[in-house]
Parts: C-alpha cells; sequence; structure tokens
C-alpha cells in the first residue's frame, strides 16, 4: 500500500510540473516558423560544370553482358522461332568447339530474324541460361 501512495504522490507532483516545465522549455519557446530555410547561397556554385561532369569512370553497375567475353561464329540458319535461333556453326576455336548445331537465346539479341538457310557471321556471350546471341548479319 506504501508504494501504491508513493507512485500516486510521484504522479501527482510530475503532473503539476510538467506544464510549467513546457512553458519554460527552451524548445517549446522557439518559433520554427521565423527561420529562414532558404538562406543557402547557390550562386556560387557552376551548375554548368556539374553538368558536364565526365562520369565515364564511374562504376555504375555495368549489366552482366557488357562484362561477358563476346565470341564469334560463322554458321547457317536452321530455325528462327521467337525465343531462340539454332545454327549450324563452323569450329569456335576460342572455344575449342568443333562445327555443331546449336540453339542460342535471344534475350540480348536487338536485330531482326534472319531466314532459315542463310549463311551468317555472328556474335554470342554465355549466360546463366547458356549462349545468348548478340548480333547476326548475313554473309
Amino acid at each position: 500500500m506504501r508504494t501504491l501512495l508513493t507512485a500516486i504522490a510521484l504522479f501527482a507532483s510530475v503532473a503539476t510540473i510538467a506544464p510549467a516545465f513546457a512553458e519554460t522549455s527552451p524548445v517549446a519557446a522557439h518559433d520554427h516558423n521565423a527561420m529562414n530555410h532558404g538562406s543557402m547561397d547557390h550562386s556560387t556554385m557552376n551548375q554548368g560544370a556539374m553538368m558536364s561532369m565526365d562520369h565515364s569512370n564511374m562504376n555504375h553497375g555495368t549489366q552482366p553482358a557488357s562484362t561477358a567475353t563476346v565470341y564469334q561464329g560463322t554458321g547457317v540458319v536452321k530455325a528462327w522461332p521467337d525465343t531462340s535461333v539454332t545454327f549450324a556453326h563452323q569450329p569456335i576455336p576460342a572455344l575449342n568447339w568443333p562445327a555443331m548445331t546449336m540453339r542460342f537465346g535471344l534475350s540480348a539479341y536487338k536485330g531482326s530474324p534472319l531466314s532459315v538457310g542463310q549463311t551468317v557471321n555472328f556474335t554470342f556471350i554465355q549466360s546463366a541460361s547458356g549462349y545468348d546471341l548478340i548480333s547476326a548479319s548475313a554473309n
């Protein structure tokens, strides 16, 4: 019971002090509306120079395709459905590949489909899903 009375007395004293403290608190006394938040002088900044800065050496999180080794081949288009192309290609020495027929993904390819039977020069990269065509042009 004594603890309860002590707690009530403490609460009563805090309740009477709190309003007085709020009225005299340095934080409560400040008028933040009178502050000038736009007084920073930007006239000395050379904004033209900032817009023309050379960013070419910055790492912008390059795409995996730009860091992958690009391989070259020559072959004949055997099929060109929507998501892949199949070439019967000549040996590709950079990969120690013999001549073979294989499929390449088109997720990185930005050109137009070529006709079945055309002989083409092509470039490709290795990706997580296999090999992706980068470019292809008729011979």
